[in-house]
């Protein structure tokens, strides 16, 4: 990766992060992710590999780690 494609920055950093997905009409949240994450403006960017993982993840019947209450705010 050479430029971000969100604020064209060149700097990156390795990290894990979370994410929510929204996966048959209900939110998701995903941690520990491996991400490369952009030092100027955040954008995270997950690699094939990854991506994919997290695609089987969240169709397949596996029965998530924990459950946490979320709090839905409307603008």
């Amino acid at each position: 990766m050479s430029k971000c494609e969100v604020c064209g920055g060149s700097e990156f950093r390795r990290e894990e992060v979370e994410e929510v997905f929204h996966v048959d009409k209900r939110y998701v949240l995903v941690e520990h992710i491996p991400a490369t994450v952009c030092a100027q403006c955040g954008e995270k960017t997950f690699d094939a590999e990854t991506t994919e993982g997290i695609r089987l993840m969240l169709h397949s019947q596996r029965a998530p780690a924990r459950a946490v209450e979320m709090e839905v705010f409307a603008f």
